[in-house]
């Protein structure tokens, strides 16, 4: 949860079991137990331009720099586009499911997962410059089930072309908050080799979902969406996961996240509170909260973002209906924001 004091947030970090106390400055207090901790963090002020609307569920996110363009899945659409800074949108493949993450090789081929097969399927550099693909243009890459009955939703990929993918669970209800009624369930972490061969290499993952891998391609990190959090794991020179610990406790869902050259992970979460519209938070390793731009906006939730841009000082925001609601074509956008720090090196 956020409150917006005059250009500053109070935002919910944890929980107080003690007397009344007043947070800051702000005029804020709680009492009796269940307090929350809070801090004030400096929100983002400048402007949100609209970049692309009309939209449906615009995830998984990709900037491509040589060619200054956005790319993503407008999921409930059933397609992958691209937009250029000028907001001109354009249908690069259409592979008659929902698809979902997107990734590129350093030839240039898009991965994309097609959530309905369970499976990874490429386009060649050249199809998907031409754009207006269908699935008979592209070719199977991976699969990514699993013996639990797994989905797949977002995917990450390293500089080396292997591709972790999350699999999540069915069962979780988006109608109602997650909890002992409705727990979140775990699910699956597969990874993809360059040569199409692909295994679960984790575990135990709550509704896995955006990921991003450091620069020198030796930590994933990972949204834990309904466990509030960001985990990271070691990637071995195999390419399977050891060393699992949490990066970030956000005490609110994440979805789909950005890395930047300092090492702090931009985080979109769909709420702050069960029912509101969330907002990005951007968040260093351990947890500190560094800024936050609130989605001011009641019909619409944060859904993914990407850093981008000529300078890489564009933060992309996907946006689509509040969680938990109905969604119709048209309900989703993607708007943009400059912030200071750029996307970090080696993003595919």
């Amino acid at each position: 949860m956020t409150v917006d004091r005059g250009g500053w947030a109070v935002v919910v970090v944890g929980w107080y079991d003690g007397d009344r106390k007043s947070i800051g400055d702000s005029g804020i207090d709680w009492v009796d137990c269940g307090l929350f901790i809070a801090e004030e963090i400096k929100l983002v002020s400048n402007s949100i331009e609209m970049v692309a609307d009309d939209l449906f569920f615009p995830e998984g996110p990709r900037w491509r720099a040589d060619e200054n363009m956005l790319y993503f899945s407008d999921v409930m659409a059933s397609r992958v586009s691209r937009v250029d800074e000028a907001g001109t949108v354009e249908t690069v493949f259409e592979p008659g499911e929902f698809p979902s993450g997107l990734g590129f090789l350093v030839n240039g081929d898009m991965l994309v997962v097609a959530t309905g097969s369970r499976e990874i399927v490429r386009l060649s550099a050249d199809v998907v410059a031409a754009g207006g693909a269908s699935r008979s243009d592209s070719t199977h890459h991976a699969d990514l089930s699993t013996p639990y009955g797994t989905g797949n939703n977002d995917m990450v990929v390293a500089p080396n072309g292997t591709a972790y993918a999350g699999a999540p669970l069915p069962g979780l209800s988006e109608e109602v908050p997650p909890g002992p009624t409705n727990p979140p369930q775990f699910g699956n972490l597969v990874m993809a080799r360059p040569d199409g061969s692909s295994q679960v290499v984790a575990d135990r993952v709550c509704f896995p979902n955006g990921g991003a891998i450091t620069p020198d391609g030796k930590t994933l990190i990972v949204a834990e969406t309904f466990a509030f959090t960001l985990t990271a794991w070691d990637i071995n020179d195999d390419g399977t996961l050891s060393n699992r610990r949490p990066w970030a406790n956000l005490a609110a869902p994440t979805d789909g996240i950005s890395l930047d050259a300092e090492g702090c992970i931009w985080v979109a979460c769909p709420y702050f509170s069960y029912g509101d519209s969330g907002g990005w938070v951007r968040v260093a390793d351990g947890g500190e909260i560094k800024q936050v731009i609130a989605l001011k906006d009641a019909d619409k939730s944060a859904y993914a973002c990407m850093l981008g841009g000529a300078d890489g000082r564009d933060l992309y925001l996907c946006e689509s209906t509040v969680l938990g609601r109905d969604r119709f074509q048209g309900d989703g956008r993607v708007r943009r924001v400059s912030v200071d720090v750029p996307r970090a090196e080696n993003q595919f």
